[in-house]
């Protein structure tokens, strides 16, 4: 099995947004604000964000530590999520990586991260970095 590191989520995985109220909400020991640098896309008409390597912008996420009698399930859940199979990354939508990220208190952190690995889909590009900040200015959420 995979090593136990959290994970950094950037999209719809963020705390308050819909897949952290079905996969995450009540998972975690901790979570924490965090950093990343890439580029971050809307795909399939502003539905998800896709994460590439390429690229200098901040990316704004937050770092999941799953409880660890939770953990090997909520990842499993994750990568169905993403569409990651480690079997066959070649056809992954998402392929899941071990990164570094820097938290809310200046610290590195390693974890892992969801990358877009297919060639299509890149849709609108986001400027802020933050997929929150994106669904805001498309009104899809309320300021908070």
């Amino acid at each position: 099995m995979s090593r136990k590191l959290p994970v950094f989520v950037y999209g719809t995985l963020r705390n308050g947004l819909h897949n952290y109220e079905n996969i995450l909400k009540d998972q975690t020991a901790t979570e924490n604000n965090a950093t990343s640098v890439g580029s971050l896309y809307a795909v399939d008409h502003e539905s998800f964000p896709c994460l590439v390597r390429e690229g200098r912008t901040i990316i704004q996420g937050e770092v999941m530590y799953i409880k660890e009698d939770r953990y090997d399930d909520i990842l499993k859940k994750l990568d169905y999520l993403e569409g990651y199979d480690e079997s066959n990354i070649q056809e992954s939508d998402y392929v899941r990586e071990v990164t570094t990220v820097t938290d809310d208190k200046g610290q590195d952190v390693e974890v892992y991260i969801y990358y877009w690995n297919q060639p299509r889909g890149l849709g609108e590009y986001i400027t802020s970095g933050c997929w929150k900040t994106y669904l805001k200015e498309k009104r899809k959420i309320p300021d908070s």
